[in-house]
């Protein structure tokens, strides 16, 4: 068979592929060493713009796995005109449990050339029942028991504020400000969290945040950003060449990682940007037990 109809063919084989495997999702589990009693569903890297996985897919998936709180890390939408498409996505999910999120990169992009925006954003965030934290910790409790949470940003807090209380059962979870954006949270805070609670769970948008964070102090930071190498290239060139990212120039893109003594995970994400296709990083939510 001529090389001219054998190409185009496997040209054609290869796009497929790559189109089904941004249709795929996996449901990854994962158990921390704590006693705190939470199991967490983290979601990230939406792009609601080239999203090929439905909501009732998402839902089942939640019904599924029934998670006391939900996490999104970013990068929900890209521009003003995709959020009706997103709230749409977003109550057809029907989430009741408590959700938490905190913006990405490309929010952030959105709001710098359309200022108006980022109020319509963050007022439907809130009629969904989302929770937007930028730079704010939350004292959990098992069993959806909300202990406290500080509305006005981690910056506020002084280390006198944070009683102690009965480890068992408590948990710190803090929302960090993507790294890119500016007004990084106050490092003095975090080193007395985990004194105070039986697990400290952040979570942010750009893997970089674990380069900024004091050393050893969160049990696990939850990132997204990278998508795991949306289409794999040999020899790490997407990150070498495309991207600016400090970590994953380090070789670290996706799943486990120990930065500065902190545990760092770092998810492929749900959606796609440029072009509509995965190649060998199928995308993933991830569900972890604290």
């Amino acid at each position: 068979m001529k090389w001219y109809i054998i190409a185009p063919a496997a040209l054609f084989v290869l796009v497929i592929y790559m189109f089904i495997q941004a249709l795929s999702f996996k449901i990854r589990f994962f158990t921390l060493p704590s006693k705190a009693g939470i199991r967490f569903f983290h979601l990230t890297d939406v792009h609601i713009r080239r999203l090929f996985i439905s909501a009732k897919r998402i839902k089942k998936a939640i019904e599924k796995t029934n998670p006391d709180y939900i996490l999104f890390s970013g990068d929900l939408l890209e521009k003003p005109e995709d959020l009706n498409k997103l709230e749409k996505w977003l109550k057809n999910i029907n989430i009741k449990v408590p959700v938490y999120a905190v913006l990405g990169n490309h929010e952030h992009k959105c709001f710098r050339e359309h200022p108006s925006f980022k109020n319509e954003f963050l007022g439907v965030m809130k009629e969904l029942n989302i929770e937007v934290l930028n730079n704010d910790v939350v004292i959990l409790k098992d069993n959806n028991g909300l202990i406290s949470t500080d509305k006005n940003g981690i910056k506020s807090l002084d280390k006198n504020d944070l009683k102690p209380l009965d480890k068992n059962g408590s948990m710190a979870l803090i929302g960090i400000r993507d790294c890119k954006a500016g007004n990084l949270i106050d490092n003095r805070i975090l080193l007395d969290l985990r004194k105070q609670y039986e697990c400290v769970i952040a979570f942010s948008h750009s893997p970089d945040i674990s380069l900024l964070i004091p050393e050893n102090t969160v049990d696990i930071l939850i990132v997204g950003h990278l998508h795991g190498g949306q289409i794999w290239l040999p020899f790490n060139l997407e990150y070498l060449i495309l991207r600016k990212d400090n970590l994953s120039k380090m070789g670290y893109y996706k799943g486990f990682a120990t930065i500065r003594g902190n545990r760092i995970y770092i998810s492929r994400g749900l959606g796609t940007v440029l072009f509509p296709f995965r190649f060998l990083s199928i995308p993933e939510v991830t569900v972890f037990d604290a």
